[in-house]
């Protein structure tokens, strides 16, 4: 009688047992694919954490001035080396020390490139903004870096929506079947094993701006302009990071159509240079540097503050090359599957520039990024 009672306490047990692991598996799933956001942002997190470990040569971090400008695929063919952009839309000052941490904890490339935009702004924009955070940490996998931005920037009782997606995004299902399409592309990248973009996304347009464009006045222009002082003081902690790591880092500013009420972040991003330049690290302007790029302002952006194809191939062939030259960048050896995968990436960069042509001159404007529907065109393009 005993051993069956013992039976029967055992099958409970393991049903019970069984019985909370599937809730809780199904409760992760939920979590991972439905309950959550998925977008351009995060997929390209996840392609970056995808990503072998110790396997990128470079790293470039930064906001969407980052991932619309300098095509990763494109490099690799051209110059040999990986890369890879860990940058979200409108990321904020305060993000990007987590961004610098989260690359020096997963990666050793040999050069970081760090886009100075998020600084540069006069007010304190997009710091108290919770979608512009979320756009970042909800992408960085739980770790003491996420601790550490949760409990220094975010207010007490909304922590745990942090690290419990699932409590924040508990209505999303009400955007379903809106959202199929995003988890889709998330189960088609998470199959191959990786992003065949890097991460690269435009918007197929060519952009007539309405009123009178001044890049040709800040080839030469020298003035400077205080930075707000609380993105100062990010930019400063993020140098103090880059000092104690000893951190092989340069710093940059992508070319933008500058215009008379963004001026003045010309001569903030002349201010940004020399507090740089003060740390020991360098600074290149790249804005002033339009025309060495070889950039058409009348045919090569797609809205004020992004390149399209046309400008992102210019820069990317301009910057590429910078960086393996000037930076002695040697491409580490890679395994034959790391290579078939880099191959690959390279190929879909080229269809994706043929389409992307293919759309402008047919007056086509379309947001043209790594999902399944713009891959699913490019594989016979």
């Amino acid at each position: 009688m005993k051993n069956k009672r013992n039976k029967i306490y055992i099958t409970r047990t393991v049903k019970v047992t069984s019985f909370f692991l599937a809730l809780l598996m199904s409760l992760l799933l939920m979590n991972n694919l439905f309950l959550r956001r998925i977008d351009q942002n995060s997929l390209r997190m996840e392609g970056y954490y995808m990503e072998d470990f110790d396997s990128l040569d470079v790293v470039t971090i930064g906001a969407s001035d980052v991932y619309t400008s300098f095509a990763s695929g494109r490099a690799y063919k051209d110059f040999g080396f990986t890369s890879y952009p860990y940058a979200t839309q409108s990321i904020t000052a305060s993000g990007m020390l987590t961004a610098l941490k989260e690359v020096v904890r997963t990666q050793t490339p040999q050069l970081i490139v760090i886009e100075v935009n998020a600084f540069l702004y006069k007010e304190k924009k997009n710091e108290s903004d919770e979608g512009h955070i979320r756009k970042l940490i909800d992408s960085v996998p739980f770790n003491q870096n996420k601790i550490d931005f949760v409990n220094e920037y975010i207010d007490p009782d909304q922590r745990l929506e942090y690290f419990v997606p699932l409590i924040k995004y508990h209505e999303l299902w009400k955007e379903y079947p809106g959202q199929l399409s995003s988890v889709f592309s998330k189960f088609d990248q998470d199959n191959r094993g990786g992003a065949y973009l890097k991460g690269f996304r435009t918007t197929t347009n060519m952009f007539k701006p309405p009123q009178k464009i001044l890049n040709e006045k800040i080839v030469n222009e020298e003035r400077t302009l205080a930075l707000n002082p609380l993105l100062e003081a990010e930019l400063r902690e993020l140098l103090d990071y880059c000092k104690e790591k000893n951190l092989n880092v340069v710093f940059t500013r992508v070319p933008h159509l500058v215009y008379k009420q963004t001026f003045d972040r010309v001569k903030r991003s002349n201010r940004a240079g020399e507090i740089i330049n003060s740390y020991g690290y360098e600074y290149i302007n790249l804005e002033r540097d339009w025309k060495k790029i070889g950039l058409d302002l009348k045919t090569d952006f797609y809205n004020y503050d992004h390149m399209n194809i046309y400008g992102a191939v210019k820069m990317t062939n301009y910057l590429g090359k910078l960086i393996k030259e000037k930076y002695n960048i040697v491409p580490e050896k890679l395994s034959d599957e790391q290579k078939e995968r880099w191959d690959k990436s390279a190929k879909y960069f080229d269809k994706l520039e043929r389409y992307c042509d293919y759309l402008i001159k047919n007056k086509q404007k379309i947001e043209v990024k790594e999902d399944v529907n713009t891959l699913k065109v490019l594989e016979d393009y």
